[in-house]
């Protein structure tokens, strides 16, 4: 038994009279698919009211951990439909919150609405369903599938906004392939879980991003850092690299000092790893008390914070050490294999955009 949770997003919109799109009745997109009743019985919940991804947002996801979890021994696997514009979000929100999960919970949605003549959302919607229903450990854990391929949840970016391949995974493989049969790549054994589900049900929403850019001067990344948040994602160059201007590293490692900034760095890059041992600049960020994010996605490492910050039984040191281990998946380990021995889950280079 499969359980569908619609959210709302372009695979269920239908077009108004002015030609916008609007999330529609969940009935209007189910009618276009008679063949999930060839897959499994299934049944469905709607998120009241039924919306885009761009108003999906903690509470939200919250309310869909807690939702999974009230229902998890009811079903076998989870389809949950999602607009793609900040899926990636949603997903890595419940593989933090869903700990000890051992069953399918994938998220998919579409590029073209299901009442399209010509739409992925389909192909999308009938395949996640078949591999919710796989029964198959490999898919076992929190996934977005979109045009032929399963991913790790925290592991995947949104890559084009008009491509049917619309997401990667550049530093994680594919947890399943999908053609005329379905492969399941060898993949790193994921962390240590709970034996039972445990549903965490809060998160702290007061972090933010920050790209470092060149010339950006101290004085404005003072004012940027000033806002009253709690925790930081700083996006440095290359492998952790910040440029010398003096001050600039100053600034940050005042605010972790002296207010207590949990902040972590990622790289810019899609590909690759923070390391911040590597290069003089990257030792100073870790010397100011920076920890590194390793390969994380910059949706992982703000989803993490939030969900680390929100954990009122961890003292920050404790916080810092989970910032940087590997919890569900969402980072690869300098003890594990490094990330360039993955297989790159990006699109050929002849789909633009992707």
């Amino acid at each position: 038994m499969i359980h569908i949770i619609y959210t709302g997003g372009t695979i269920g919109m239908v077009r108004r009279s002015d030609g916008a799109l609007e999330p529609a009745a969940i009935e209007d997109l189910f009618r276009h698919v008679p063949e999930l009743d060839l897959i499994a019985e299934w049944d469905y919940f709607t998120l009241s009211p039924p919306r885009d991804s761009v108003d999906l947002g903690p509470q939200d996801w919250l309310l869909l951990a807690q939702h999974i979890g009230d229902h998890y021994e009811q079903y076998d696997g989870f389809v949950v439909l999602h607009g793609t514009d900040t899926m990636v979000y949603t997903a890595a929100a419940l593989s933090f919150l869903l700990d000890g999960l051992r069953k399918p919970v994938i998220l998919t949605g579409a590029q073209l609405p299901i009442g399209a003549v010509r739409n992925d959302a389909r192909n999308n919607l009938i395949t996640a369903m078949e591999l919710a229903a796989s029964g198959h450990p490999q898919v076992a854990e929190v996934g977005i599938y979109f045009n032929d391929r399963l991913l790790r949840g925290n592991r995947a970016v949104k890559t084009s906004i008009f491509a049917f391949d619309a997401f990667a995974s550049p530093n994680f493989p594919p947890l399943a392939q999908v053609g005329v049969s379905i492969h399941y790549p060898t993949i790193p054994p994921r962390p240590p879980a709970p034996p039972r589900l445990q549903v965490y049900r809060t998160l702290e929403p007061h972090v933010a991003l920050i790209k470092l850019f060149p010339g950006m001067t101290p004085s404005l990344l003072a004012s940027l850092i000033d806002a009253p948040f709690q925790g930081l994602v700083l996006e440095t160059f290359g492998s952790g690299n910040i440029p010398n201007t003096p001050g600039l590293l100053k600034t940050i490692e005042s605010a972790i000092h002296e207010r207590g900034l949990l902040t972590v760095a990622i790289t810019q890059q899609l590909q690759g790893s923070v390391r911040l041992d590597t290069y003089v600049s990257g030792c100073r960020l870790l010397k100011a008390g920076v920890v590194s994010g390793a390969d994380m996605t910059p949706y992982a490492a703000l989803v993490k914070l939030m969900f680390l910050l929100a954990r009122r039984d961890l003292s920050l040191e404790e916080q810092r050490t989970l910032l940087a281990s590997n919890l569900r998946g969402e980072l690869t380990a300098p003890t594990e294999a490094t990330p360039e021995s993955h297989p790159t889950s990006f699109p050929e280079p002849l789909h633009p955009g992707s």
